[in-house]
């Protein structure tokens, strides 16, 4: 692709840019796309300041119009989605889109804070061949219920689980795990490990999941199969705790 992959964004502005919206745009720059940035909510998430509050539906519609108007979509990536209300604005709104959706099912923040009222259910529908699923681990047990999900082969179970839903493709995330740095990439039919060297994370540098997910969706719209991109993404966010980079 000649042009850089243009990517929306859709996630909720955290000003510091150490998760959320800005996170996701300096990823997307560091990768060498173009990022369409679109706010779903605004929070506020300081050590002990806590409060959101979601984006008018109807603003949400106009931002993602005017930005389908000025070009071509190559990946969509969607973080924090407040509720079935903003859902079903943004699914309106980009019906036709012919691009590689990333869904990562943000319902908390890192320290526990409930971030969206969406349900599993809600999560689940968004499924499709070319829509990517990053839960974590305690993301993957909560959507299908499970009480946990904590060992690499807990994970692919999951993941194949998740890929039954009609998802193209779902990446369990295993940062959360004690030891370790392995993700399970699951797709129709097939399941990968993809290993790593498991890094120290500064309490500055939070995020690792958006960051993750943007780079999946900036190497998906550039054209790469699902396992490269997802090989790519990792390497990103590894390079990103061993630097604060990007």
């Amino acid at each position: 692709m000649s042009a850089p992959a243009r990517v929306l964004l859709l996630a909720g502005h955290e000003p510091t840019g150490r998760a959320g919206l800005l996170a996701d745009a300096a990823t997307v720059r560091a990768l060498g796309g173009a990022p369409v940035a679109v706010p779903t909510a605004q929070t506020a998430q300081g050590t002990t300041t806590f409060l959101w509050e979601a984006a008018p539906a109807r603003l949400l519609r106009a931002q993602v119009a005017a930005a389908r108007e000025l070009g071509p979509l190559h990946a969509v990536k969607l973080g924090m989605v407040p509720d079935a209300v903003r859902l079903k604005a943004l699914r309106e709104a980009l019906e036709g889109v012919d691009a590689w959706w990333v869904v990562d099912p943000v319902v908390r923040s890192s320290r526990g804070q409930r971030l969206s009222r969406l349900s599993a259910r809600h999560y689940l529908s968004l499924a499709g061949p070319r829509v990517v699923l990053t839960p974590n681990l305690d993301e993957a047990a909560w959507l299908l219920g499970l009480p946990a999900v904590s060992t690499v082969e807990e994970a692919a179970e999951a993941g194949r689980a998740l890929v039954a839903h009609g998802f193209g493709a779902v990446l369990v995330k295993g940062g959360h795990r004690e030891h370790g740095a392995v993700d399970v990439l699951c797709m129709p039919g097939r399941t990968r490990q993809l290993t790593g060297e498991r890094l120290p994370r500064p309490p500055e540098r939070r995020g690792t999941g958006c960051r993750l997910a943007s780079a999946l969706a900036v190497e998906l719209g550039r054209g790469r199969t699902v396992e490269a991109a997802a090989r790519r993404a990792k390497a990103h966010v590894a390079r990103y705790l061993r630097t604060g980079a990007g």
